[in-house]
């Protein structure tokens, strides 16, 4: 056995198992993710809509009305998609390919861009009197900025 720590072997082994140890748990991680992605989607699909919500889309240009649906549809859907990847392809991810890279940057840049526009929203002031939901954004927030450290470390590593 000092034969091998002399020649480094045994180093070496240690480190390609403390390697498979750390990627197993980006692994698990990256599933986790996958996870919480699909369960926002569906705390977002039953989280009451701001106060008259219909009526104040009624009152825009079509087009607009238009956007504003397609913009929460599309939301939804990035976020589904980032989940069932993140959950389907966790390895892959976590791999470093250059493939890998840039869905973990893509990922890392929506959920970061999500945290810059988050506080534009200025929705408080709808949340008053209702600690559910203003908890509920705050872990919104910091679901937000783990996502984009957590993709983006992976992206960059």
């Amino acid at each position: 056995a000092t034969r091998l720590y002399r020649w480094g072997i045994a180093r070496g082994f240690e480190k390609l198992h403390a390697s498979r140890m750390t990627d197993e748990i980006w692994i698990q991680g990256v599933r986790a993710a996958g996870a919480f992605h699909l369960i926002t989607v569906a705390f977002a699909s039953v989280t009451p809509i701001p106060a008259n919500w219909d009526a104040n889309l009624a009152e825009l240009p079509d087009v607009h009305r238009r956007f504003a649906i397609a913009q929460n549809i599309f939301i939804g859907g990035t976020m589904i998609l980032a989940g069932l990847v993140s959950l389907t392809f966790a390895p892959e991810l976590v791999s470093g390919s250059h493939l890998a890279r840039v869905i973990c940057a893509a990922i890392a840049l929506w959920w970061g861009a999500r945290l810059l526009v988050l506080p534009w929203l200025r929705v408080w002031p709808e949340l008053q009197g209702r600690p559910l939901l203003r908890a509920g954004f705050v872990l919104l927030h910091a679901e937000c900025a783990s996502f984009a450290v957590a993709y983006g470390w992976l992206a960059l590593r």
